[in-house]
């Protein structure tokens, strides 16, 4: 009798923590935006407060500075996507339809609407962000799975050319799809669904040649995580980040992966994990949604990742900047 007692109560416990992240996701995930679509541009102050764990080493990186972002703007936050520009300036995407304009450890940044027509969040739910060879900004958006492009690198985000849709996305669930995405340096894309796997585990993603012809293809994913975010490392490797996010637990990992097998025809890109932390761990952790990538002249590149803090009072908006210490393939 005992033994059954214990089962049940842990048969309890196990359902009301899976409850309570329920409404965590609900919450922070689907609730409505923070703020109206089309807002004009403005400038707005941002303050960092600097965190712990400069100079600690996961993997082939070292923590080089993190810190929590904070504005009294209220259009701030729900930082899901970012690029860098070679000026130095990171530009952020979040998922209440907005871009963001900062340049890191600055007091004040610009903000403003992606143009886009609709005001729901099921309309701009803007979550990955990359900048094409030939100079246009392109923004994916999930629950509507499409790709924006907008004319030149960074604000202001003056459209260019029909949204892309693919009835590949269609099968992708309205707030697991379109997470992710890349720009190879031929000007193909490579889309990642961030709740969407194969039969043997892999994520699933959309390979879009430059010419528009697209294929499945499926990518190694990180067991107990989904991808938020991927940049281009070099002609056939990508850094994909991945988030565990629960409410019960918060994680973050940085895989590799290796694009020569999809290029070249295969339907597979393996991968390889190269980080991973949790609130446990030496690095700061939220969920982290935003991936950016900065080559130097001289010294090794930069890695700037940054947190969606969802428009709520209980997450931050992290921004940690790693530097590559170490060969990553």
């Amino acid at each position: 009798m005992r033994r059954v007692a214990i089962s049940q109560a842990s048969q309890h416990a196990g359902l009301a923590a899976l409850l309570v992240a329920a409404i965590w996701i609900l919450w922070t995930e689907l609730r409505p935006p923070a703020i109206a679509a089309n807002q004009p541009r403005h400038s707005i102050a941002i303050a960092a407060a600097p965190l712990a764990g400069a100079g600690s080493k996961i993997g082939p990186f070292r923590l080089t500075s993190a810190a929590v972002l904070t504005s009294p703007e209220q259009a701030f936050g729900g930082l899901s996507g970012l690029a860098a520009l070679p000026d130095g300036r990171l530009l952020a995407v979040t998922d209440a339809g907005d871009w963001l304009l900062f340049r890191p450890g600055a007091p004040s940044g610009e903000i403003g609407s992606i143009s886009m027509p609709g005001d729901v969040k099921s309309d701009r739910d803007a979550e990955a962000i990359a900048f094409t060879p030939d100079g246009h900004t392109l923004v994916s958006l999930e629950q509507q799975h499409r790709i924006l492009s907008f004319a030149g690198h960074g604000p202001p985000l003056t459209p260019a050319g029909a949204p892309l849709y693919r009835t590949d996305t269609m099968g992708w669930p309205p707030n697991g799809g379109g997470e992710s995405l890349a720009v190879l340096g031929d000007g193909g894309l490579v889309w990642i669904a961030e709740a969407v796997r194969s039969g043997d585990g892999h994520a699933a993603a959309l390979l879009v040649a430059a010419d528009g012809k697209t294929r499945p293809i499926r990518i190694d994913a990180v067991a107990g995580f989904a991808p938020t975010d991927a940049v281009t490392l070099d002609e056939t490797h990508l850094l994909v980040l991945h988030r565990r996010f629960t409410g019960a637990e918060t994680a973050a990992a940085i895989s590799i992966v290796d694009l020569a097998p999809v290029l070249a025809g295969g339907s597979a890109a393996p991968g390889r994990l190269l980080a991973r932390w949790g609130r446990d761990g030496k690095w700061p952790v939220d969920n982290m949604e935003g991936i950016a990538l900065v080559r130097r002249k001289t010294g090794p590149p930069i890695v700037y990742l940054v947190s969606d803090d969802n428009f709520s009072a209980a997450q931050r908006t992290l921004l940690l900047q790693l530097e590559i210490i170490a060969p990553l393939r």
